[in-house]
């Protein structure tokens, strides 16, 4: 029987996999599982960081909550109790409004968007974190103003790529759902901003799985062909839910990081599954329910160790069974 199209995609990631596990020593890291915390709402950080410790979570992904120089996280009490509990900062989570954006039509919203930007490129620095990441216009808002919307995204983006560079970090853009935002909606849009943007500091590029689903033709071959300008994968399953209550074959996500080496670099895999909805933004200023996110947290990462257990346990010809291919 000939497989579907999807099957080929799937085949062509087991292939590099076992290609490049061929190279991998006795001591290969294992990727590094976080979490995106900006979906606990307005929940202690204490709290948080507690529930990832329970769960041997040692990455978070922090809210860029600095809206203004007097609100949001202070960097000296933010490590204290994140190390109180034994995480580290990986990076922070821009959150990009119609109220401050790099792609809007009306100059003071885009100047807005530079001083948000500056702070939080400070804030992660101070943290430690090593990327801040952004959608190139706002989320909530998926009609477009005009057709010069990445033009003004990137130019704007340009303005405060020297603040990145002179704290030191590595800024990303998040290709996003058109349900939920106006411009760059898949990796290929991603790169060519950022081909605009033509400037080091901001260079990379945050993955989506559940953004990845509607733009992109097939998850493992994307990040087969771009992951190598990616350096961190939000995680959510296909109902955007915890991994292992959808229908992503999470085993292929896997095998594609490790095709192209995402665990050896400063590279990162944050679990944010938010729910359904074309404005996830709300969940940020709701109180949190913390039955259900224990619930949350427990089940994406227990279920994403089992994956990458199994598939690095199994063998080649159990992975060639699985995924229709011919003994090689």
């Amino acid at each position: 029987m000939k497989p579907q199209p999807f099957r080929l995609h799937d085949q062509r990631v087991v292939r590099a996999f076992v290609e490049a596990r061929r190279g991998h020593t006795a001591d290969e890291p294992r990727l590094r599982f976080g979490w995106s915390n900006w979906g606990f709402g307005t929940e202690e950080l204490a709290a948080t960081a507690a529930r990832l410790e329970k769960n041997d979570v040692r990455y978070v992904e922090l809210h860029g909550n600095l809206y203004s120089p007097d609100l949001g996280y202070r960097p000296d009490e933010t490590l204290r109790v994140l190390a109180d509990h034994g995480i580290t900062v990986s990076g922070v989570c821009g959150m990009v409004t119609p109220h401050q954006e790099f792609a809007h039509n009306l100059p003071h919203v885009r100047a807005r968007a530079i001083e948000y930007f500056r702070r939080q490129a400070e804030f992660t620095a101070a943290v430690g974190g090593s990327y801040l990441l952004f959608g190139a216009g706002s989320v909530g808002r998926p009609t477009a103003f005009d057709s010069y919307e990445l033009e003004r995204s990137a130019r704007t983006m340009r303005l405060v790529a020297d603040d990145f560079a002179a704290a030191g970090i590595r800024g990303a853009v998040e290709p996003i759902r058109p349900e939920e935002t106006s411009v760059v909606h898949t990796f290929a849009e991603a790169l060519r901003l950022l081909d605009l943007v033509d400037h080091p500091a901001i260079a990379h590029v945050n993955g989506d799985l559940y953004h990845m689903l509607s733009g992109e033709l097939h998850i493992g071959a994307t990040l087969l062909e771009h992951g190598h300008r990616m350096i961190n994968l939000h995680l959510a399953d296909t109902n955007r839910r915890a991994l292992g209550h959808g229908l992503l074959d999470l085993d292929v996500v896997i095998m594609a990081l490790y095709a192209i080496g995402y665990q050896r670099g400063d590279n990162y895999c944050s679990a944010e599954p938010l729910g359904a909805g074309g404005n996830p933004y709300a969940a940020m200023n709701l109180p949190p329910q913390p039955e259900r996110l224990d619930e949350l947290v427990g089940v994406t990462a227990r279920t994403f160790r089992e994956r990458e257990a199994e598939v690095l346990g199994a063998s080649d010809e159990e992975l060639y069974a699985l995924y229709q291919i011919d003994s090689e």
